[in-house]
C-alpha cells in the first residue's frame, strides 16, 4: 500500500509549517476524506483564522491533493 504524507502550510510561505505526518491508505479518495476530516477538526476552532491555508497530500513525491481551507466548513456533508 502506498504512503501517502499531509502537510499544512500557508501560501504566502514557501515551506511547510510542520512535519508530514504519514498514513498507509488504501487509494488517493480514501486520503482525500482523511485530509478533509483533519480540516475540518481543525476550521472547528473559531478563534483561529485559517485564511490562506493548505493541506498538501503526496504519495511518493506526486502531489494527489492541495485542499483549500476556506471552503471547507464543519457542517459539510462527506463528499464521494
Amino acid at each position: 500500500m502506498p504512503r501517502d504524507l499531509f502537510v499544512l502550510h500557508h501560501l504566502d510561505h514557501d515551506h511547510p509549517d510542520n512535519e508530514p505526518v504519514g498514513m498507509d491508505l488504501r487509494d488517493d479518495n480514501t486520503a482525500r476524506e482523511f485530509a478533509l476530516k483533519i480540516i475540518r477538526g481543525l476550521v472547528q476552532d473559531e478563534d483561529e483564522k485559517w485564511e490562506g491555508w493548505v493541506m498538501d497530500v503526496t504519495q511518493n513525491g506526486r502531489q494527489v491533493w492541495r485542499l483549500p481551507f476556506e471552503p471547507i466548513e464543519p457542517s459539510d456533508p462527506p463528499l464521494h
